[in-house]
């Protein structure tokens, strides 16, 4: 069989026509909530089949399954640092260390220390009651290295981990132990046994620090008192050989100095304070000197404020009254007058000479304050020297004494501890306690009916969605009439709705003009009609993926619609491997277009007139054994021409596209062409290879047209949205 060869470099199928590359990027990646649900439709069947397997399992488990029983024991538990030395800041625990220790005991619980603790308490192992109640069997055989009483145990301590169970709520310190198993009385034991043996190992856990924590301190209490020996015999000999004689006799300073104080430091210190107050008398004494110095004495403020010079002052005047009213009646040599001038010479003698005595004082003062000042800083002089070197010797010995302080300290602090714990060895405090003992559970929590049921629900939707996906994913087809545009990336001419199976001849429906049939070849005749500039082509091929897709059918239907407006139709049945259109004109297949392209007939021999109006047909004739040759030559060209010229409109059922050459041969022939798809049976994948083998060899066309669609089954239900029916009233 001859093959039109494929043009690998062909472009791919163009977008929807009014559609853009970003358009149609968004057309392909959006949501479609109606797309998915008419998937979860076209399944549904399928759903309810997962959704019953999957609640039939539920109850099934729930019906095998053993009771299964939980004892729950409560234990409180307080947050405590253990305390060595007992200086510890107990009130610093931040929210996360407080929920590190929490979470700690959590994990202290599910140890398996405390697990073989709570074993052994209870003899479970080799203690068949066990066995029974958690439904297993004792090892028959050892495990690896294990022997077998090695291997039992080691079943029993995972058989106990695997069903406890401890919790503890963000705002509560209350905990929760819980076991579960099949015998009630059994967990009830082992939860209670956990409990118990938790608090009896924290008590164990805080002997052995308690112990620990004496040995440490007595051992940290002997190396500080043999290190405050040394450093007392240190301090006290190197104070022996520098002479230092310490004054401050373990006082502390003004400044804060804690060291040692010589006597001549102390000297130092104390003339040096003298000396500051001598400095300040002498500048006090100096400025009243300079101020008085240059200034009459009787003019001085010491003087006026002096009260033995105020009282002469009252009297002098009183005397200077007395003088003056003496000479206003008498003269200056009369007795009287002479002496209380006399009088009054006297007073201004004695005012003068305690003048002169206060600033003589004022000079005195000035002096005195000088030469004491003098005496001090000679004082001081002498001392410094000497004291520079006893400063670094007191230095030294200052260190040494700190030392020795800080020893005595650090060995009181040990001490004190030391005793307190030997005190409380004896007496344990515990930071945990048991709330509530573990009871004998009377409701089993598994198996749980209705819990299972609603999982099994869950778990069938979940599957159900799976499938559904599943299936989308692996039979992707072209279902809807969007998918046209969006999958194939073609115009779509038109959906021609699944006729009922109920007619008599599966032809009634194209024959009735007002069926949903009829109307969609009306509109694909239409769109045809408005396809192009020049109106309706003059050949017309239809064709499809595989067989069986409704070509043949269509090409009829569409006959009769354009043949409905008055065009004079020809269809011509190419399909020279499998004829099918003589059937649906009922006519008999003798002679045709085998003959035809054969030269054995002429046009008019082989067309024949049909019970329709306005629409003639040539059917295949005998198949032949070379029809890609008749095909191919000129002699097809010339025929469909001829043909062409004839009629208004020919329209050619050609042979499907895929594993065949024949219909891409006929497409160079005609104007354009008409692809047929079935809904929802086609791989998207096949379908473009056809199309990709279609576009290669020249692609006119025309568009796509989607048959056997069937809304409902598509998962739009009886919307009506791709269909309209008339109801006669």
């Amino acid at each position: 069989m001859n093959n039109v060869p494929v043009n690998l470099n062909a472009s791919p199928p163009l977008k929807p026509d009014g559609l853009d590359s970003q358009n149609y990027d968004q057309v392909q990646q959006g949501f479609d909530l109606k797309s998915i649900v008419s998937a979860f439709y076209r399944s549904r069947y399928w759903i309810v089949g997962i959704i019953i397997t999957c609640l039939v399992l539920g109850i099934a488990i729930s019906l095998l399954s053993s009771q299964i029983y939980r004892a729950v024991a409560t234990v409180q538990i307080e947050q405590e640092a253990q305390k060595v030395l007992g200086t510890e800041d107990q009130s610093n625990n931040s929210f996360f260390d407080s929920n590190r220790f929490l979470q700690t005991q959590l994990d202290i619980i599910r140890s398996r220390n405390l697990t073989v603790k709570v074993a052994e308490s209870l003899n479970l192992f080799d203690n068949q009651k066990f066995y029974d109640a958690i439904g297993a069997e004792p090892a028959e055989r050892p495990s690896g290295d294990m022997n077998l009483e090695d291997t039992r145990k080691s079943e029993v301590i995972q058989a106990l981990q695997a069903r406890l169970g401890a919790a503890l709520p963000i705002d509560s310190r209350l905990a929760s132990i819980t076991f579960e198993a099949q015998n009630p009385q059994m967990a009830a034991e082992i939860a209670n046994s956990y409990a118990e043996n938790y608090i009896a190992g924290n008590l164990e856990r805080k002997f052995e620090a308690s112990s620990y924590a004496r040995q440490f301190l007595k051992e940290q209490l002997d190396e500080a008192a043999g290190q405050l020996a040394d450093d007392e015999r240190a301090a006290l000999s190197y104070a022996a050989s520098s002479e230092i004689l310490d004054v401050s006799n373990g006082q502390t300073s003004a400044n804060g100095d804690e060291g040692p104080r010589s006597l001549s430091t102390v000297t130092l210190v104390r003339l040096n304070e003298e000396l500051s107050s001598a400095v300040a008398k002498r500048i006090a004494a100096e400025q009243k000197w300079r101020s008085a110095r240059n200034t009459p004495a009787n003019q001085l403020a010491s003087v006026l404020e002096n009260n033995a010079i105020q009282q002469l002052q009252e009297e002098r005047a009183k005397v200077e009254a007395e003088y003056q009213d003496q000479l206003a009646v008498r003269k200056d040599d009369f007795p009287t007058v002479r002496r209380t001038k006399a009088k009054l010479d006297e007073l201004d003698q004695q005012i003068a000479n305690i003048s002169n005595s206060v600033k003589a004082s004022i000079k005195s003062d000035y002096d005195t304050a000088r030469l004491q000042e003098a005496a001090f800083q000679q004082k001081i002089n002498q001392l410094k020297s000497s004291t520079i070197d006893e400063q670094g010797k007191a230095v030294r010995l200052g260190i040494l004494q700190r030392q020795a302080r800080t020893t005595r300290e650090l060995y009181d602090l040990l001490l004190t501890r030391y005793n307190e714990l030997n005190a409380s060895a004896g007496v344990q405090t515990n930071n945990l306690a048991i709330v509530d003992r573990a009871t004998v559970p009377t409701q089993p929590i598994s198996p749980r009916i209705p819990l299972n049921m609603a999982l099994a629900l869950i778990f069938g939707f979940v599957f159900s969605a799976m499938f559904v996906f599943a299936r989308e994913q692996l039979f992707d087809v072209v279902r809807l009439p969007v998918d046209v545009e969006e999958k194939l990336r073609r115009p779509l001419i038109g959906t021609i709705p699944l006729t009922p199976s109920t007619a008599e001849n599966y032809l009634d429906p194209f024959m009735d003009m007002k069926s949903p049939v009829t109307e969609a070849f009306s509109s694909v005749r239409t769109k045809l009609l408005l396809s192009s500039s020049s109106g309706l082509p003059r050949s017309l091929m239809m064709t499809s993926s595989t067989q069986g897709e409704g070509k043949s059918t269509s090409c009829f239907a569409l006959a009769i619609s354009l043949a409905r407006t008055g065009k004079k139709v020809l269809v011509v049945d190419l399909d020279l491997r499998r004829p099918q259109q003589h059937r649906n004109f009922e006519v008999k297949n003798e002679i045709g277009m085998a003959d035809l392209l054969s030269q054995n007939k002429s046009i008019d021999e082989v067309i024949i007139k049909t019970n329709i109006e306005g629409v003639d047909f040539i059917p295949s004739g005998g198949i032949p054994p070379n029809p890609t040759e008749l095909m191919s030559g000129e002699i097809a060209k010339r025929v469909l021409e001829s043909l062409s010229e004839r009629y208004d409109i020919v329209l050619a059922d050609c042979p499907p596209i895929l594993g065949l050459s024949d219909a891409l041969l006929i497409s160079n022939h005609v104007d354009q062409t008409i692809f047929v798809v079935e809904s929802g049976r086609i791989q998207t994948n096949v379908i473009n290879q056809a199309l990709g083998r279609l576009s290669a060899s020249g692609e006119k066309i025309a568009g796509v047209l989607l048959t056997k669609f069937n809304a409902k089954e598509a998962g739009y239900g009886e919307s009506g949205y791709y269909e309209y029916n008339y109801k006669q009233e």
